[in-house]
């Protein structure tokens, strides 16, 4: 084969594998895509305490630790919430068993302590595209 046949056909070549990656490409982007997030935001706050002054109970106040969100046949979802007790997540559309806890409120046993689920159960609802709000309050006495 004299070289302008080789460089002709390696020009096709080239140029039908480009394409073919072109055209690829193109199905990868229009196959099947993942269902659109939704978004869960909220706080996690602490209710009641010890006594303050003038005989008061001290009011709804932000605490940091995490927050657990578990869906049917989905694996959970732990999310760490800072100091000011705000959280925010992208989240597949669904429902979710929503729990608080945080190291600032503890169960003690004897010499044991452990930090466990705060907040009574809640539940939330995903929708793609949309965000759903949510307060959980752990009350201590």
């Amino acid at each position: 084969m004299d070289q302008a046949k080789t460089c002709t056909l390696a020009r096709v070549m080239v140029t039908g594998l480009l394409l073919g990656g072109v055209l690829l490409a193109g199905c990868a982007a229009t196959g099947t895509q993942p269902p659109a997030a939704g978004h869960l935001a909220g706080r996690l706050v602490m209710e009641g305490g010890p006594m303050g002054p003038g005989g008061q109970q001290p009011g709804e106040r932000p605490i940091p630790g995490t927050v657990t969100l578990t869906a049917a046949g989905q694996r959970p979802v732990v999310v760490k919430v800072g100091p000011s007790g705000s959280f925010s997540v992208a989240l597949a559309p669904g429902r979710y068993q929503v729990s608080g806890r945080s190291p600032d409120i503890i169960e003690v046993d004897g010499t044991r302590q452990r930090e466990l689920p705060c907040s009574q159960p809640a539940s939330a609802t995903v929708t793609a595209g949309q965000t759903a709000t949510l307060t959980l309050t752990c009350i201590v006495p």
